[in-house]
């Protein structure tokens, strides 16, 4: 479950949504998968975009 933690704007969101599963459905596994969409997501925007998202398993 991905939940986040503070209220994100809608874009960015699916961004970050659009790459986890690109990357999940690539064959990544989920922690990964997650992992690197943030990772492209820092690379593009401060944290307050992208950190409120957690993986929770």
């Amino acid at each position: 479950m991905i939940v986040s933690l503070w209220q994100v704007p809608d874009k960015e969101t699916a961004e970050l949504m659009t790459a986890f599963y690109g990357n999940w459905l690539g064959g990544k596994k989920i922690e990964d998968a997650f992992s690197q969409a943030q990772t492209d997501m820092r690379k593009k925007y401060a944290p307050y975009y992208w950190a409120a998202f957690v993986l929770i398993e």
